[in-house]
């Protein structure tokens, strides 16, 4: 591929905090609560291979070796093996990338502390690494991607199939892909402002952009779904996407050391076992169900207080600025504590609280065009539920693609009326948040439209809050709360940093 212009999302990033501040973001986004109940149990990606892809701080673009390594001298670095795959001039280091690295796994700045082996990308280099010669793509023993850069938007044929190699990435290989948005309300084209099936990261003061952005001459990726999928407490993006791709790592871990929260699995050539647990549909419902919709923070000012407020639905249940809230680590470790549950046509029981179930929807092998997941709600409860499904590319020169048509509704089951429905035609999630269940049987039902044949993969994931408007507890009243989860009981483009 020709050179791409690529760009890192802050070319100074403003992510060397104090330590009182980095402490409060790790509380505002759950960890803390959630080390104080597992104590020693608690993940911490350990045993998480991880890759940090980043544009060059330097002008590349008359043949200099491009510049896009953290320094591995930085104490927050100690013990680990940070591997840069191509160039960069010994002895010369990037800012941005630091900075990014130490929220994505240092040692005291990330929740990911556990993970000790990094492959780091220049973000031309990683895409050229996407295919095989043969056109097929490569495997890759790193299980979480953070691209703190965006790019795109001089050459529509290539932006194209860009992005049609990185969602075959993760369809084939379940190698999951957290990326960043532009600061401001610019836009750019790759990676999270048109891939589908990555994990696209705004700021939760809302400042980065809104909405995919159509790339030219492609009628796939086109203008109009609901991005970002999730925020986080940073005040750039740049910040923020490492901080949810340390969540993604936990979540792995968790899926990956415990198979028994799986009821199934499957084995990549080049990639190894992957319990359903830990597949790149079912973490990215566990981080989107699991999201605070109302946020109480005290690392920043920034808070949502408005979710889903008039002018900001989006057709697929999310809120054009939030998405699915402020990402929250405690929630979602829940959802996968809860364990792989069942649908009805598959001989499962009424859903617990919190959950999930990694199915195949269509077809011979699947629950044909529905299924069904009961549960009886306490009266005032709060419904968190995400379905993900991945855009489906052919593993080979061609690309080809499909997107497959599923929806998402709230039943009641009394009755038999729908309550809430999720029913986008552009996007690839469908989320419902409905507060104020009363004490009744419902049903959380998937289904799809689509008139073809198929046999399709989907993620869902739930959790069922007590209250009618469920806000995190603060900091101060943790101390108070008892209880322990039960885990075990059951293109080439100059690039730019963001």
């Amino acid at each position: 591929m020709k050179r791409m212009m690529i760009v890192a999302i802050a070319a100074a990033l403003s992510i060397f905090l104090s330590s009182p501040v980095l402490a409060s973001y790790i509380s505002d986004i759950g960890y803390t609560l959630l080390q104080s109940e597992l104590g020693a149990a608690t993940p911490t990606g350990a045993g998480i291979k991880v890759a940090q892809v980043e544009a060059p701080i330097n002008d590349v673009s008359g043949g200099a070796v491009p510049i896009f390594m953290p320094n591995p001298s930085d104490t927050e670095f100690v013990g680990k093996t940070i591997t840069a795959t191509n160039g960069n001039p010994s002895g010369s280091f990037s800012g941005h990338a630091t900075g990014v690295g130490q929220l994505f796994y240092g040692s005291s700045r990330s929740i990911a502390s556990g993970v000790t082996k990094i492959d780091i990308y220049e973000a031309n280099a990683w895409l050229d690494s996407l295919s095989a010669s043969s056109g097929s793509a490569t495997a890759s023993l790193d299980r979480v991607a953070n691209h703190s850069w965006v790019g795109g938007g001089e050459d529509g044929p290539q932006d194209g199939r860009v992005l049609r190699a990185v969602d075959r990435q993760v369809t084939v290989n379940e190698y999951i892909q957290v990326v960043g948005l532009t600061n401001g309300m610019g836009n750019s084209p790759l990676l999270g402002g048109s891939a589908y099936n990555v994990i696209s990261v705004g700021r939760t003061d809302g400042v980065h952009q809104q909405g995919s952005v159509a790339v030219s001459g492609d009628t796939l990726y086109g203008a109009g779904r609901a991005v970002p999928a999730l925020v986080a407490p940073q005040g750039t993006t740049s910040a923020a996407t490492p901080v949810v791709a340390a969540a993604a790592a936990l979540l792995v871990q968790t899926g990956h050391q415990t198979p028994a929260l799986s009821k199934g699995s499957t084995t990549i050539n080049g990639v190894g076992t992957i319990y359903n647990a830990e597949r790149s549909e079912t973490v990215k419902a566990a981080l989107m169900a699991g999201a605070d919709r109302q946020t109480v923070n005290v690392s920043t000012t920034a808070d949502i207080t408005d979710y889903r407020s008039a002018g900001h639905e989006t057709a697929n249940g999310l809120d054009n600025r939030y998405g699915a809230g402020q990402v929250n680590i405690y929630n979602s470790y829940r959802i996968l504590a809860g364990g792989e549950q069942g649908s009805f046509q598959s001989g499962g029981a009424d859903i617990s609280t919190f959950g999930f179930d990694h199915s195949t929807i269509g077809g011979l092998n699947g629950t044909g065009k529905s299924a069904s997941y009961f549960f009886r709600a306490a009266s005032e409860a709060t419904l968190s539920a995400s379905l993900v499904w991945n855009l489906d590319v052919s593993n080979n020169a061609l690309l080809t693609t499909k997107l497959y048509d599923l929806d998402l509704s709230l039943f009641d089951v009394t009755n038999g009326t729908p309550v809430a429905t999720s029913a986008s035609l552009l996007d690839n999630t469908e989320n419902i948040y409905f507060k104020a269940l009363v004490d009744t049987r419902y049903e959380l039902r998937v289904t799809t439209k689509d008139p073809t044949d198929f046999s399709w993969d989907y993620a869902v994931a739930w959790r069922l809050d007590g209250g009618p408007s469920p806000v995190p507890v603060p900091p101060a009243a943790w101390l108070f709360t008892t209880g322990i989860i039960g885990l075990l009981a059951l293109a080439r483009r100059q690039s730019v940093p963001r």
